[in-house]
């Protein structure tokens, strides 16, 4: 390629990113939506009407990117774009080809999970002395600083749109009034406690730009693929419409508080 069509390309590249975007519809951006919560808010959310910008680490010839392949297929206003919320470079790359796009909900879901519900109950079996601190930098890498990161690369596209949103999932993991002592992985758990900080210090500064930053926890959704047998585990259909209804209602008195969206009661922290 010339250089010539090179500049071109890139001078274009923004349109082309977001060609399939209608103008008059909101707009959510997901991170994490190749699986779980994170596929069925961005199913939920384009047969809805939205335009749905769905990120995830994959690369895009992951066959794990095949599900939302398909919603996409039968959904044009949804575009699937590669973020890691560990790579600031990579996710400046992305808001720069959207800095026209106001976004209505950033939302943020990615997190360092286990693929099975299994190999959670695994981890929270870990016990503190036996802790691997590479994991544990990689956990708040992705559980508390990945959402500021996205906030701070996103955040104008929020405070241009009609809504004005940030919702990000926690999980009652990170309560230090609910929590689970024993019960939970202590890596995961305490980076989940440091994101609630962030999110409720963030809701402040916010405030004035008119800004609503939202807190959204599950109880127990089979959001995973050996959860379906689960005692009490909610469909992630269920969970993720209430999810959804919750972001929806979502005023500024909710700003910065933990909202239960299995119970739809308010969570301390």
């Amino acid at each position: 390629m010339s250089r010539a069509a090179l500049l071109w390309a890139l001078a274009v590249m923004p349109l082309c990113a977001s060609a399939q975007l209608q103008p008059q519809a909101p707009t959510v951006l997901i991170t994490g939506a190749n699986r779980g919560i994170g596929f069925e808010l961005a199913r939920q959310y384009a047969e809805a009407g939205w335009n749905v910008i769905a990120t995830s680490r994959r690369a895009a010839d992951d066959p794990g990117l095949d599900e939302l392949r398909a919603v996409r297929a039968h959904h044009p206003q949804l575009v699937i774009e590669r973020i890691d919320v560990t790579d600031s470079a990579m996710i400046r790359a992305v808001a720069a080809k959207y800095r026209d796009q106001p976004i209505d909900v950033l939302l943020n879901n990615a997190a360092a999970v286990e693929d099975t519900f299994a190999a959670d109950l695994k981890a929270a079996g870990v016990p503190y002395d036996q802790i691997d601190y590479d994991e544990a930098r990689h956990d708040f890498d992705v559980n508390a600083l990945g959402p500021m990161r996205m906030v701070q690369a996103f955040g104008a596209n929020v405070e241009r749109s009609r809504q004005k949103k940030i919702a990000t999932i926690t999980s009652l993991a990170g309560s230090l009034t609910h929590g689970l002592p024993g019960a939970m992985a202590m890596n995961y758990s305490a980076s989940k406690a440091a994101l609630n900080k962030y999110m409720v210090m963030l809701a402040f500064a916010m405030r004035p730009k008119g800004v609503m930053v939202g807190l959204f926890e599950p109880i127990l959704v089979a959001s995973k693929k050996d959860m379906a047998n689960v005692r009490g585990a909610a469909p992630v259909g269920q969970a993720v419409a209430r999810l959804i209804n919750l972001i929806d209602t979502m005023t500024p008195e909710d700003s910065g508080r933990i909202r239960n969206f299995s119970s739809g009661a308010i969570d301390p922290f």
